[in-house]
């Protein structure tokens, strides 16, 4: 009697494991989309930058130095996530959508570059939470499978980002680069309204609150963690060094300018090539996060860095042949956008004993905030030099930030710790 007793219970456990399984897939989901309303708004102002740059008279540094404040203080203001732990991420996630909604509205009205300029910071300013907070939550909720939900979460953002040049590209052509950037406001809104709606509430409770100050997660807590482990420092630190070719930042702003004031291509074929490389931003993190829980994360991550390098200098240097340019950006699209995903489960596997929406609050403020630097340096090469020699130290960051994460190996301790090593992977 005892085994009949014991079916119903066996049966309730399946049906709430696999409860539990949806539940992870639906959340998984719900921040991967709100990553993709975010390139959704940064993709089509890439696209729109060339357009602005010739109709509003000012050159690729002004730009740049526009974009370079825009990503310090929106980059910076992501070291508050360990400040508003106890505001849901529904909240904080879905008002980033609304707030990216007005600063499309109000940059389509700029009649000045000083306007346009600070509607981009606008978007800077409200668009912070999405990084620490959706990856703090992935994090969390994919111990053993973090790569995976991570590059889910940076593909995610390249699924936004493909749907919109070419878009973009027919609504510029027909209408002018205002109309295009106003157009962004329907998506971004629509994005609030949704994750309102479907992502859960993970507002802890009071006594959760307490539990947590108890335990010393504060904000002093969180950075000796960070500064207490080499290999979380060191990510910390390869992750601003390659800013200089990261995918969701440089890549973005200045392969279509590339393709459009360098190599002087239509605004078609500009749409069209940069929805190549972003078809390789898609397949690139997603099976780079599948392989890396199984071979070892910091090892693929090193892959990565060597052939993204290699392929970032390759694309100014095919010329102006359509079919190697589209060859090689989706090669760029493979690994410099794999690199984002992998270089945060790298950072999180240091952290086992460390609050993750806090600690990544610190990394998104120092690699993207201070690494935010790079746009303001490389527009200033391109007025100076080209837009080769930009693309070629874009490829060395890449090759600097390997030889960082290769020193920033796990200590003996950190490797010996079982707890560690579940959600590590092989080293």
């Amino acid at each position: 009697m005892d085994h009949l007793a014991e079916a119903p219970s066996a049966a309730a456990a399946t049906r709430a494991d696999a409860t539990a399984t949806r539940s992870d897939a639906g959340q998984l989901a719900v921040v991967t989309f709100s990553h993709a309303i975010q390139h959704v708004y940064v993709a089509g102002l890439a696209v729109a930058y060339p357009f602005v740059v010739a109709s509003l008279h000012v050159s690729y540094g002004a730009l740049g130095v526009v974009l370079g404040v825009a990503g310090v203080v929106g980059g910076l203001l992501q070291a508050l996530a360990g400040s508003v732990r106890s505001v849901s991420a529904r909240l904080l996630l879905s008002v980033q959508n609304f707030g990216m909604a007005a600063a499309s509205l109000l940059g389509g009205l700029a009649s000045s570059f000083a306007l346009f300029g600070a509607a981009r910071c606008l978007g800077s300013v409200v668009s912070w939470p999405q990084h620490p907070v959706g990856s703090a939550v992935l994090a969390k909720r994919f111990p053993t499978r973090r790569a995976y939900a991570l590059s889910w979460h940076v593909a995610g953002g390249s699924i936004g980002t493909a749907v919109v040049p070419l878009a973009m590209s027919a609504l510029i052509a027909s209408y002018g680069w205002r109309v295009g950037v106003a157009m962004l406001t329907v998506p971004t809104a629509i994005g609030g309204v949704l994750v309102a709606w479907k992502l859960a509430s993970d507002r802890p409770t009071s006594g959760a609150r307490v539990t947590r100050k108890s335990a010393a997660l504060g904000r002093p807590g969180v950075l000796r963690g960070i500064l207490r482990s080499r290999q979380a420092l060191g990510a910390m630190i390869a992750g601003t060094i390659a800013a200089g070719g990261r995918g969701l930042g440089t890549l973005a702003v200045f392969v279509p300018a590339y393709l459009r004031s360098g190599l002087h291509l239509h605004v078609i074929t500009v749409g069209a090539l940069f929805s190549a490389l972003v078809v390789g931003s898609i397949v690139g993190p997603v099976l780079a996060g599948r392989a890396a829980d199984r071979v070892g994360r910091r090892r693929l991550l090193l892959v990565v860095y060597v052939l993204g390098a290699a392929t970032i200098a390759a694309f100014v240097t095919v010329g102006s042949d359509l079919l190697a340019l589209g060859a090689v950006g989706v090669l760029v699209g493979v690994f410099a956008y794999s690199e984002s995903p992998l270089l945060q489960a790298v950072f999180a596997d240091g952290l086992e004993h460390t609050g993750h929406q806090g600690a990544f609050g610190y990394y998104f403020a120092v690699s993207y905030g201070i690494g935010s630097v790079w746009t303001i340096a490389l527009g200033e090469i391109i007025d100076t030099a080209g837009f080769q020699w930009a693309f070629f130290v874009m490829a060395m960051s890449f090759v600097a930030a390997a030889l960082v994460v290769w020193w920033a190996r796990p200590t003996a301790s950190e490797q010996a710790d079982p707890r560690s090593r579940l959600t590590r992977g092989a080293s």
